[in-house]
């Protein structure tokens, strides 16, 4: 399946949930909103019950019709009594009134002075389940002696929010299935781009190997037909330079095919280190001196700078020498004109500093992220000058966790990029 196809397929899907999660939003808010309508009619229905039955017990039987009951605030419901009723009976019938109509939340009633809002009343009611832990004492305050008990019913549900949400439990189900299906989807989706770019990344990998082994193959070929053939009739000179020819080829297609097994035994987590005491200057001495041919060849330096103070460490040298090289090697490659490295170590509290700076072409911000991933090379357009299979920064990264230390990369294009690797002492 084709980028471009896949791309299509992805904002399609996309804009599909993004319509799906729309759609589930409104209906969580007309379902929070019919629940609150419900919630408030019912509480309205038991209060009017609830003053009906006191202004019949105070002896006001023609106000029962009335409708007495206002909504104040969105938790908060008043009955306008205007009567001499008894608190208990008041919070009896409002009880009972309320569990009626599955009203099971905690509030709060009191009975105010008609006249000035003085609270005369006032008590809490835990929900059903926690009964026990929150009840409170009730609050009772007296009227001035001789003065006529005026009184009106208030209600206020502190916690109405959460007794709707709460009562929408279908809905939250509904929703969380629905993200699953979005979080799996989206799962799928990278797991999908993922593997096309595993894929893509495979084969330019596989494209790079043929054309790389392929080149010393055919020299060898060549070499050795024309030894073959001709061997009694060439000078010394020409046979001794077809038998370097062949010698160097073969090493060079030996090295590339350890490369590759290297890759796959680090894969496959086999990588056995055999760590000694080594002196990591003399490593890199050695080691920059076999890029020296090289450099002389491009008229390029490498000047160390090795100012830690204990160089000795605990590790495989082979491995620590093929990732140092490798970096090496990457700076003398990408370096567009003479090549100038510079190699610097330090002691830091993790361990030993290494740092490979250069003044090559960079790495453009964007791909510095990908740049320890196997089988990734940075994009050229269609410039192919510097040859390789994108296994070697992955090797770096894996010696130095291999060896429980790190590796970072800072750049910038047309300016250069230094590598810091740190090492643990011990």
């Amino acid at each position: 399946m084709s980028r471009q196809k896949i791309q299509r397929i992805l904002v399609l899907a996309c804009v599909a949930l993004v319509a799906l999660l729309s759609v589930q939003l409104v209906w969580l808010n007309k379902a929070y909103n019919a629940q609150e309508r419900a919630f408030n009619h019912s509480v309205q229905v038991a209060l009017t019950s609830v003053s009906d039955q006191l202004l019949t017990k105070a002896g006001k039987e023609n106000l029962t019709s009335a409708e007495p009951v206002q909504q104040v605030a969105s938790n908060f419901f008043v009955a306008e009594l205007n009567a001499d009723v008894d608190p208990a009976l008041a919070s009896q019938l409002l009880q009972q009134e309320l569990a009626k109509r599955q009203l099971h939340d905690r509030y709060e009633f009191g009975l105010y002075n008609s006249l000035d809002d003085t609270l005369m009343f006032g008590k809490y009611i835990a929900a059903p389940q926690r009964q026990l832990a929150t009840d409170k004492a009730p609050v009772i305050r007296h009227e001035v002696a001789g003065a006529v008990p005026m009184y009106n019913l208030a209600v206020v549900f502190p916690g109405k929010t959460s007794f709707i949400l709460k009562e929408m439990e279908f809905w939250w189900y509904s929703t969380g299935a629905l993200l699953l299906v979005v979080l799996f989807f989206a799962y799928t989706m990278f797991q999908i781009l993922r593997e096309k770019r595993l894929a893509e990344l495979k084969t330019d990998f596989i494209n790079n190997l043929t054309h790389e082994l392929q080149t010393p193959i055919t020299n060898i070929g060549l070499a050795s037909e024309v030894l073959r053939k001709r061997s009694e009739t060439l000078s010394p000179d020409r046979l001794t330079r077809y038998h370097d020819l062949i010698y160097s080829e073969n090493e060079r297609l030996r090295a590339q095919v350890e490369r590759v097994l290297q890759m796959a035994t680090l894969e496959r987590q086999e990588l056995a280190l055999k760590k000694e005491t080594i002196d990591l200057h003399a490593l890199l001495e050695e080691t920059g001196q076999n890029l020296t041919p090289r450099l002389q060849q491009r008229a390029g330096h490498l000047r160390l700078d090795l100012q830690a103070t204990n160089p000795l460490i605990h590790a495989d040298g082979l491995h620590v020498a093929n990732a140092l090289y490798s970096l090496l090697d990457n700076a003398e490659k990408y370096s567009a004109q003479a090549p100038e490295i510079e190699v610097s170590t330090q002691n830091t509290d993790q361990g030993i500093l290494i740092s490979i700076r250069d003044r090559g072409i960079g790495i453009k911000q964007e791909f510095q992220k990908f740049l320890f991933d196997k089988f990734y090379r940075v994009p050229q357009g269609n410039v192919h000058n510097v040859k390789g299979f994108g296994l070697g920064l992955s090797y770096v990264k894996a010696i130095m966790e291999a060896h429980h230390g790190q590796v970072t990369v800072e750049s910038t294009e047309q300016q250069g990029t230094c590598f810091r690797l740190v090492l643990p002492v011990r």
